[in-house]
């Protein structure tokens, strides 16, 4: 009653205590892929199935990610993407535009091909303090948010895939600035 927490040895047996029974916690998990084992296992095999070179992985944080490389197949680039599917601590939500799973390329740095072009890169999120840069993985008009369903990691690399594409056309002169931009491709 006066904000001290004690042992229920030094409590009086009338005085009024709150109990957590043994062996529980008191608080849900921070992690999504522990509260919802079923989604976990959705995701598990979704990932298996579209991008089974994709392996699972987690952050010193506890987020977990997939890793995993991606090429375009656009005639006259022969680059490999290395990416890093990272999910929100909340997963699912579609609480920000662009969900809670991010797209980041390890390699090519996006931040280092930004400062060569001398222009922003369309069609990117930047995250944190450092500018970490992250892919758009929906078009706008195709966003959409509900109780009932959200991005998965799957459904943000067959994004990632077709911005990757669009993003290798545009560097190589093949669209324009106004056609990536616009998802006019």
């Amino acid at each position: 009653q006066q904000g001290a927490i004690r042992p229920a040895s030094e409590r009086g047996s009338q005085e009024v205590a709150i109990t957590v029974p043994e062996g529980k916690l008191a608080a849900a998990s921070l992690y999504w892929y522990e509260r919802d084992p079923e989604l976990f296992q959705a995701e598990l095999e979704a990932m298996n199935h579209f991008f089974p070179l994709f392996r699972p992985d987690r952050l010193p944080d506890g987020r977990m990610s997939w890793l995993g490389s991606l090429a375009s197949g656009v005639p006259g680039s022969n680059r490999i993407w290395h990416l890093q599917v990272v999910y929100d601590h909340d997963h699912p939500h579609n609480d920000s535009y662009g969900g809670s799973i991010g797209v980041f390329p390890i390699e090519p740095d996006l931040r280092v091909l930004e400062r060569q072009l001398g222009e922003s890169i369309p069609h990117t999120l930047r995250h944190g303090d450092g500018g970490e840069l992250s892919i758009c993985t929906v078009e706008e008009k195709s966003f959409k948010a509900g109780a009932d369903h959200a991005s998965t990691a799957a459904s943000s690399l067959a994004w990632a895939a077709k911005w990757i594409a669009a993003f290798e056309l545009w560097m190589l002169g093949e669209i324009s600035t106004a056609q990536f931009a616009g998802h006019r491709i």
